[in-house]
């Protein structure tokens, strides 16, 4: 598609689905006990999972040729490289994250490093199961925003000092097993993107690389607004031994809108997902002590953007639910 027409997707996405998602009814049906028992063990969600890959993989390689070519117009070079980003921050980190989270599964696992690699955040994996996860609403996680948090320092503060942390957190996985630090995966995890990234290179150039790079930004943008608004202002209280209240519920937000539950693996029933991480996607429940975020995954990601629209809606929504 080009001229207009190659705008169709940002379209889609991020204007037409946000509509739909407020005109038509959530969905916070629950599986039944019997239901999840079926559905825990079907192999279709995994087959989902799988041929969710070389999917993302074609589609980066259809991604390369369309942009190498001479005569493309900036507009259409622009639209392409947004929606590539989209892409990679939704299918690349977003499948590699329900992927990721098989730790006692090794085929899923590098399946989640192959998309996590064309994403560039191979480092993703460990400081989301090993960090976030564990420190979730607290000051020891840097992917949970506090109240008043800018968007785009926040995403700083996550990238940057969430790749840093997860050095350590896989250098105290090696001391604990007497191993030495040489063997921290984090060494593997940074050459991964960074070599994909050459490949790109060597077989189209520097323009088409740093094209690529810049996609890839862009989707790590998409991957930490919705860090950003799942924990915005929420905090777990601190107890008197200088620790902190298990995970509960009321500390993340969740969403029933059906687009984005389907687009993103069922990551907006996101309290059920704290409570237990290993829960496969299509069991998820819909808890109803959970806080409701106001629009649904695609809508609240177009207002993380925009502080100063995103601050005061979500402040109130705090207020709403006595959690400010």
């Amino acid at each position: 598609l080009t001229g207009i027409f190659a705008y169709s997707g940002i379209f889609v996405l991020y204007v037409l689905i946000p509509v739909l998602e407020n005109l038509i009814p959530k969905d916070s049906y629950n599986f039944n006990k019997a239901e999840k028992e079926l559905a825990k063990d079907d192999i279709f969600y995994d087959v989902i999972l799988y041929l969710m890959v070389p999917l993302h993989l074609f589609v980066v390689y259809e991604f390369l040729m369309s942009i190498n070519d001479p005569n493309l117009p900036l507009s259409d070079l622009i639209a392409y490289t947004l929606i590539m980003g989209t892409i990679l921050g939704v299918n690349g980190i977003n499948g590699g994250h329900e992927l990721g989270h098989k730790v006692n599964e090794p085929f899923k696992i590098f399946l989640a490093h192959v998309l996590l690699t064309t994403s560039m955040q191979n480092h993703f994996m460990t400081y989301h199961n090993s960090g976030h996860h564990r420190d979730v609403a607290t000051p020891n996680d840097l992917t949970s925003a506090k109240k008043g948090d800018i968007f785009y320092w926040f995403i700083l503060k996550s990238q940057i000092g969430g790749y840093f942390k997860t050095w350590k957190i896989e250098a105290d996985k090696l001391k604990v097993k007497g191993k030495s630090l040489v063997l921290n995966p984090m060494i593997l995890y940074t050459i991964l993107p960074w070599s994909f990234i050459g490949l790109i290179y060597f077989f189209f150039g520097f323009q088409i690389a740093l094209i690529y790079f810049f996609a890839s930004v862009f989707g790590i943008s998409v991957l930490e607004a919705q860090n950003y608004f799942s924990h915005y202002g929420l905090r777990r209280k601190k107890k008197e031994d200088g620790t902190y209240e298990n995970v509960k519920a009321i500390h993340s937000w969740n969403s029933d809108h059906l687009f984005g539950r389907v687009i993103l693996f069922e990551l907006t029933r996101h309290s059920d997902h704290h409570h237990m991480g290993a829960k496969p996607y299509q069991i998820l429940d819909s808890r109803e002590e959970s806080p409701m975020l106001p629009f649904g995954y695609p809508a609240m990601l177009i207002l993380s953007y925009l502080p100063f629209l995103f601050i005061p809606i979500m402040n109130k929504q705090l207020k709403e639910y006595n959690l400010d």
